[in-house]
């Protein structure tokens, strides 16, 4: 990677812009970070997702998504397509929680949108391991293999997928807001600065209402903002499902919150704040923006259907009732560590506040609200203007 990396610094006249560092460091398709094999999800890897910590999160999950299947006069065919299933594991569960309502799961077939061949290879020893119906599983790298088709009919769903996109990182100076991009000395991989190049303007944050303080550091995910822009496309009838870690516009750019932003690396479950270090061996992540988002799935002809945490989400799917259930059959060792591990994903101070739920649909009725925004859907807030948030400092 070293080499690699040295070679696109110089075909860039010295100066790679940060999106394009993210790329190469993270998909490059020998030594990128999701490409090659390594462990990455549990306590082996970088970082924990909801699916590896219990299967109650792909259960209810699928309780939507029958609930989706219904609003559309229950067809005959129901497509589910995830979008960068990690270790396959949600995907196992959605299939085995399917197999309790025969009508649904004779109509459903199940399509991965999956770039990195190390993530496909696991996906499918496990869901053969589980005796998922693999004749009607299937695999692409791209959404151009799904937009080549007459279009999907059913969900488009993701779990911790666009937080991983490779954004533009910029910082409003003296001078104007620059693009920061990445350098090489004698010591290493160092930051310096462009002016803003297109899809961007220098102006983007005046346009938006944000007053953006000198000095401050920020991240726009131009590449997520276009890949929902194809989903919606590609959606002929369904809902587009968004489940990550992020924020909306207001709360993101409301004074004092984020000076730095949210652009950070993980490396052995150890948050590390310097984006430019053990290339290729670190996961690079930013917070979603959700207002952009869902700005850019309306532009191409959805619309929002709901908005909130994920603990009010599973709590609408029924998760405090499903423990309810689960308390008859299993001892009280077993209910202590399957309480710990809900808690988890509904706490504020866990993944409950921080991952938020977005959907989106074309052709669904828009009330009742979804099983899943039955007790709150704050999509209102997707909208507020960034002025209207409080000052924190």
């Amino acid at each position: 990677m070293p080499a690699l990396l040295q070679q696109a610094i110089r075909a860039a006249g010295g100066l790679l812009p940060f999106h394009q560092y993210m790329q190469l460091v993270l998909y490059h398709p020998q030594y990128g970070y999701y490409m090659s094999q390594r462990p990455r999800l549990g306590r082996g890897g970088d970082f924990v997702t909801a699916p590896e910590m219990t299967s109650l999160f792909g259960e209810l999950l699928t309780l939507q998504w029958i609930e989706i299947w219904q609003r559309m006069g229950e067809p005959a065919t129901f497509a589910l397509v995830e979008a960068g299933a990690g270790s396959g594991r949600l995907a196992a569960d959605i299939w085995r929680t399917a197999q309790r309502f025969p009508p649904f799961a004779a109509a459903l077939t199940y399509t991965i949108v999956e770039i990195s061949p190390d993530f496909q290879a696991r996906q499918r020893q496990l869901l053969q391991e589980v005796a998922c119906p693999m004749e009607r599983i299937r695999w692409c790298t791209t959404l151009a293999e799904l937009a080549a088709e007459e279009g999907v009919e059913g969900v488009l769903f993701s779990n911790e997928f666009f937080d991983a996109f490779p954004v533009h990182w910029l910082e409003m100076t003296k001078e104007g807001l620059r693009e920061l991009a990445v350098a090489a000395d004698e010591q290493g991989l160092t930051v310096g600065r462009l002016p803003v190049t297109a899809p961007l303007t220098e102006d983007h944050f005046t346009r938006l209402g944000i007053p953006l303080p000198v000095g401050m550091r920020t991240e726009v995910a131009v590449a997520a903002n276009v890949w929902m822009s194809q989903a919606a496309r590609c959606l002929r009838r369904g809902a587009i499902v968004t489940i990550d870690y992020g924020l909306t516009r207001a709360e993101y750019y409301h004074q004092g919150a984020l000076p730095e932003g949210t652009l950070t690396g993980y490396y052995r479950h150890q948050q590390v704040n310097n984006p430019l270090l053990h290339p290729g061996e670190m996961d690079l992540t930013s917070h979603v923006h959700f207002t952009d988002l869902a700005e850019a799935g309306e532009a191409a002809g959805l619309q929002t259907l709901g908005y909130g945490t994920q603990a009010w989400f599973l709590m609408g799917l029924g998760i405090l009732q499903r423990l309810e259930q689960l308390a008859r059959t299993q001892s009280a060792e077993q209910m202590q560590a399957i309480r710990q591990t809900v808690m988890r994903l509904l706490m504020p101070q866990g993944m409950g506040d921080r991952f938020k739920v977005l959907v989106q649909s074309r052709g669904l009725a828009v009330d009742p609200p979804l099983a899943g925004f039955s007790l709150h859907n704050a999509k209102q807030r997707l909208q507020t203007p960034v002025a209207a948030v409080p000052c924190t400092g």
